[in-house]
C-alpha cells in the first residue's frame, strides 16, 4: 500500500506510534523513486494536542511547505490517532485531499468524528483478521487483512459507513486494482445541501420559485452562484437540496457569538450543516479561517451610494447668463460710456455753447442736460444698455455720434444676455454627487452598511480618508431602512456596485408606479434626493462559491467554475441578473427634457424683486429719518421760506 502511495505523490509523511515505527522498510520505498521525500513524525502515547509539542508542529508546518499529500497514520490507539486528526485538520496542517492509509479502529468512526470523515475521502482502512484452520487434528492460523474505505457521499448525517474493496490474503492482494479511485467525480445522484442567502448577483429572489416549488424553467435570472451550482450539479452528478437557514435575512453572511460560534452562512458551514454556500462570499482570509472558497468567478467594486442632489442656483438668475470676467466688462464698459458722456455733455456746455449765438446756444442745449449731472448720465447711459429710449435725443452732433455708436454696443449686449438668459432657463439642473472618498469624507453625510468586517477594513486602511470614514461607519442590518436615509440626504451605505445598482433602479420604478398611481395609493414618501452610485470603488473584490472547510469537492469544482468563467457564461448570468436594473435605469435616462420654465425657474426674478422693493423702502426710511432728525432740526429751517432754506443750504430741488 505504501508502494501505491508513492506511485501518485512525491512526499510522504509517517505518523506512527511506539509499538509501529520499525515496521516500514524506509530502504524499500526509496527504491521506488528516489525522488521520494519523506517526513517522520512520532506521536507519544501521552500527547496532548490542545498544547501540542513545538517540533510536532513545526514538522507538519514544513510537511505542508512541501508539499506533501500522502500520509501514513499507523497509531495502536484510535483515540489518539482521532485527537491527532482532528488538531491537523482543525489547524490545516495537513492535506485533506490527499492519501491517507490507518489503521481500523471503531473509535475512528464516533459520530463526532463524522466530519473529518466527509472531508478525508482518499483514505485506506487496514483491518486485520487472524483466521484458524483445523486440519488433521493441528491448529493452522491464517492471517486476512482486509482494505476499506468510507462512502462518500455519506448517506447519513451522523453515522459513518465503510465500504469493502480488497483484501490481502496468501501473500497477495485478492483484486489488486487501484485503491485510490476519485470519489468527486461522479456522486452518483446522491444529495448535498446547498445552503441559500439571496444577494444579488449570486442568488435571485426568483430562484425560490426552482427549488421551493420545483420549477424547470424559469425565464427569470436566478443568479450567478445559482446558475453555477446547477451546472456542477450536473456534471458532478449530485442532486443539491437547496434551503434557507433561519433568519438569514437579518444573520446574512453571520457573526461571531459565544463560545466562538457563529450565525448566518458562516454558521452554517462551521456547523458543518451545508456542503455548498451560495451568498456573494468575499474573497478574504477572514472568510478562510471559516470556509473553503471556489476559484474567483467574478471582481464587484464595494462604494457608497449616495445622494443625488440638484443645484438650486435659480435666485442667482439675473447674473447667471453672464460669466465674472463678462460682468466685470460689462459694468466697466458702464461707467466709461456714462463717464464719457458726462465729459462730452461739459465740454460742449462749458467750451462750445458759449461761443454761439443765443439761439444756437439754445438749440444746441437740447438733450445734452440728460448728461451733464454725472449721476444722470450712469442712469441714461444704463438705460440705453436695457433698450430703453431717451427722453429726448441730444442735438449736439458729438453726443448723437457717440449714443449712436453707445446703441449699437446696447443691442449686441442685450442681445446675448436675453439668449444667454433663455438658455439659462431651459437647461436643466445641474447635478451635484459625491464620487470620491475624499468628498465623502468632506461631506457631512453619516456612512455605514451592514458588514462588520467592512468597518474593520476601513478601521485597517493605511489610507487616511479611509481611516476617517471607518470612525464613523455605522452598522446597520435594515437594507431598505439604509437607502431610506440616503434618499433622504442624510446617509451613504456601503454595498457591492450591482446591490446599489438594484436599490437605485427599484426605487425609480417605485417612483414611476406611485407617479401613475397616485390617485390610487399615497406612499408618504419623503424622498428629497436622487440615489447615486459613487465612481471611485473602495476596493475590487474577489467572489467565489463557498465550500465546507477543507472539503474534497474543491478540486472538480474549482475546474468547473474556471471553465464557464473562461467561455463566458459568468458574464451572461451576471448580464441577466442586472437587466431589469439597466431597464430601469435607461427609462428614466432617457425621459425628454422639457424647456419649461417653472416657477422655481422664475426665483431670481422674484429674489430682484424682492432686492429692490428692499432697498427702496430703505431709501425711503433714509430720507424720513433724514428730514425728521437732520432737516427739521436745523435752526434755519422755515417751512414758509423753503426755497430760502434750501438756497443757502445749497440744496436743489
Amino acid at each position: 500500500m505504501v508502494e501505491e502511495i508513492a506511485m501518485h505523490s512525491s512526499c510522504i509523511v509517517f505518523i506512527t506510534d511506539p509499538a509501529y515505527r520499525g515496521l516500514i522498510d524506509m530502504h524499500t520505498i526509496f527504491e521506488i523513486s528516489s525522488f521520494l521525500s519523506k517526513y517522520d513524525i512520532a506521536i507519544r502515547d501521552n500527547d496532548d494536542f490542545s498544547r501540542p509539542r513545538k517540533l510536532m508542529v513545526t514538522t507538519l508546518e514544513q510537511t505542508k511547505a512541501a508539499g506533501c499529500d500522502a500520509y501514513v497514520i499507523l497509531i495502536a490507539n484510535g483515540l489518539l490517532t482521532s485527537r491527532f486528526l482532528q488538531y491537523s485538520e482543525g489547524e490545516r496542517l495537513i492535506n485533506t485531499r490527499g492519501y491517507f492509509l490507518l489503521l481500523y479502529d471503531n473509535r475512528l468512526f464516533r459520530p463526532e468524528l463524522h466530519y473529518i470523515w466527509n472531508r478525508i475521502i482518499n483514505v485506506v482502512f487496514i483491518r486485520r483478521y487472524n483466521m484458524y484452520k483445523h486440519r488433521s487434528g493441528e491448529r493452522v492460523i491464517n492471517e486476512r487483512i482486509d482494505l476499506n474505505t468510507v462512502q462518500y457521499p455519506s448517506r447519513t448525517r451522523d453515522i459513518t459507513t465503510t465500504k469493502y474493496i480488497d483484501t490481502w490474503y496468501d501473500g497477495k492482494l485478492r483484486y489488486g486494482n487501484a485503491h485510490y479511485v476519485s470519489k468527486t467525480k461522479d456522486l452518483h445522484g446522491n444529495g448535498l445541501r446547498v445552503a441559500v442567502f439571496e444577494h444579488i448577483p449570486a442568488v435571485t429572489k426568483a430562484s425560490r420559485d426552482h427549488y421551493q416549488q420545483s420549477t424547470a424553467a424559469n425565464p427569470k435570472a436566478l443568479g450567478i452562484e445559482f446558475e453555477l451550482i446547477r451546472v456542477i450539479a450536473k456534471t458532478m452528478n449530485f442532486k443539491a437540496n437547496y434551503y434557507k437557514p433561519d433568519n438569514i435575512e437579518e444573520e446574512r453572511w453571520g457573526k461571531a457569538g459565544d463560545n466562538d460560534s457563529y450565525t448566518g452562512l458562516l454558521g452554517e458551514a462551521i456547523a458543518g450543516n451545508a456542503d455548498f454556500i451560495l451568498g456573494d462570499l468575499h474573497y478574504t482570509m477572514h472568510h478562510l479561517n471559516y470556509v473553503d472558497l471556489s476559484a474567483s468567478y467574478n471582481t464587484e467594486c464595494l462604494t457608497f451610494l449616495t445622494p443625488e442632489s440638484l443645484t438650486d442656483n435659480s435666485w442667482e438668475l439675473l447674473i447667471l447668463p453672464f460669466r465674472l470676467n463678462t460682468w466685470i466688462a460689462v459694468l466697466c464698459t458702464l461707467l466709461l460710456g456714462s463717464g464719457l458722456s458726462y465729459v462730452l455733455a461739459l465740454f460742449y456746455q462749458r467750451y462750445i455753447v458759449p461761443n454761439l449765438s443765443e439761439a444756437n446756444a439754445c438749440y444746441s442745449m437740447k438733450g445734452v442736460y440728460l448728461f451733464t449731472e454725472f449721476q444722470n448720465s450712469v442712469l441714461y447711459t444704463y438705460s440705453m444698455l436695457l433698450q430703453v429710449s431717451l427722453p429726448r435725443l441730444p442735438n449736439a452732433w458729438a453726443m448723437r455720434i457717440f449714443i449712436g455708436w453707445w446703441w449699437i454696443y446696447s443691442i449686441l449686449a442685450s442681445v446675448t444676455y436675453r439668449a444667454s438668459m433663455t438658455a439659462t432657463l431651459s437647461r436643466p439642473a445641474i447635478k451635484v454627487t459625491i464620487d470620491t472618498l475624499a468628498q465623502l469624507t468632506r461631506s457631512k453625510l453619516a456612512v455605514g452598511g451592514w458588514s462588520e468586517e467592512g468597518k474593520e477594513f476601513f478601521l485597517t486602511s493605511s489610507d487616511q480618508f479611509s481611516q476617517e470614514i471607518g470612525s464613523k461607519f455605522e452598522l446597520t442590518e435594515n437594507e431598505d431602512g439604509a437607502v431610506d436615509r440616503v434618499a433622504n440626504g442624510t446617509f451613504a451605505y456601503y454595498e457591492n456596485a450591482y446591490v446599489l445598482r438594484h436599490a437605485r433602479a427599484k426605487r425609480i420604478f417605485e417612483g414611476g408606479n406611485n407617479g401613475r398611481n397616485k390617485s390610487k395609493k399615497d406612499t408618504g414618501s419623503t424622498v428629497k434626493y436622487n440615489l447615486h452610485i459613487m465612481d471611485e470603488c473602495v476596493v475590487q473584490m474577489p467572489i467565489a462559491l463557498g465550500l465546507e472547510k477543507n472539503s474534497p469537492l474543491k478540486p472538480h469544482v474549482d475546474l468547473w467554475v474556471r471553465r464557464m468563467t473562461e467561455i463566458g457564461l459568468v458574464r451572461k448570468w451576471l448580464s441577466d441578473v442586472m437587466e431589469w436594473s439597466k431597464i430601469s435605469e435607461s427609462l428614466q435616462n432617457t425621459k425628454p427634457e422639457t424647456a419649461l420654465v417653472d416657477l422655481r425657474k422664475l426665483h431670481g426674478a422674484f429674489v430682484a424683486l424682492a432686492i429692490g422693493y428692499f432697498l427702496g423702502l430703505a431709501a425711503l426710511l433714509g430720507e424720513i429719518l433724514y428730514w425728521k432728525y437732520v432737516i427739521l432740526r436745523d435752526p434755519n429751517y422755515d417751512k414758509y421760506h423753503l426755497d430760502t432754506f434750501y438756497k443757502n443750504n445749497k440744496f436743489k430741488s
